[in-house]
């Protein structure tokens, strides 16, 4: 039997809104990524491809290479910020990449890595969801765990299916929650109604959190 109803709905909303599509054109892009930059220039600095190490760069190709969607997508911006987690301060790199097809309006993505052990985070593709039918959910958890093979490789053996959860977003679409965890974090993993990745992230809250809401 599958859990649908684990989270309490306040954490449900906050986990969906964190990877619910918000770049909607490059207008609102642009302005979104300056007023972070602004607000936190003295945390970050502005990089290029080039100022990565080869870990860094080696995951930032893998990512593109396994995401058909991010392929053809170039790199617009590339930041180091000092953030906390639950194992301590890290550095991580935030890449933005976008791409323009033929009239449609920018689409981006935006993935996250440790910048010196180029461990990957998360990865955010903000292009719109698909209107299709809504896959079942145990169609959409092989699909999950699908792309956590792609991504993790052999890691991802270690992560199994806790708990799943769908939303109506965007002009009535199905956006779909999925959370995988092994045995000291989890990895969420958010797709649209055919199971296409939208966002996968890793420990957005502390294990203990989540697991004191299951109880």
């Amino acid at each position: 039997m599958f859990k649908h109803q684990a989270l309490p709905f306040t954490l449900i909303t906050a986990l969906l809104l964190l990877n619910t599509p918000l770049l909607s054109n490059e207008a609102a892009a642009a302005s979104s990524h300056k007023a972070k930059a602004t607000v936190t220039a003295t945390k970050l600095a502005e990089l290029s491809i080039n100022d990565l190490n080869q870990k860094a760069k080696a995951t930032l190709n893998h990512v593109k290479e396994v995401i058909p969607d991010l392929k053809n997508y170039h790199i617009t911006s590339i930041l180091k910020e000092n953030v906390a987690t639950t194992s301590g301060p890290i550095e991580r790199l935030e890449v933005i990449l976008s791409s323009t097809p033929e009239g449609t309006t920018p689409d981006f993505g935006v993935v996250h890595v440790n910048a010196n052990t180029g461990e990957l985070i998360s990865v955010d593709i903000q292009n719109g969801l698909s209107a299709s039918k809504v896959l079942g959910d145990e169609e959409v958890i092989k699909k999950g765990k699908a792309h956590l093979k792609l991504l993790f490789g052999k890691q991802a053996e270690k992560y199994k299916f806790s708990q799943i959860h769908s939303s109506t977003v965007q002009d009535n679409k199905t956006q779909i929650l999925v959370i995988y965890t092994s045995p000291n974090h989890y990895i969420n993993v958010t797709m649209d109604s055919v199971g296409k990745l939208k966002t996968i992230k890793k420990d957005i809250y502390p294990k203990a959190e989540l697991e004191g809401n299951n109880k």
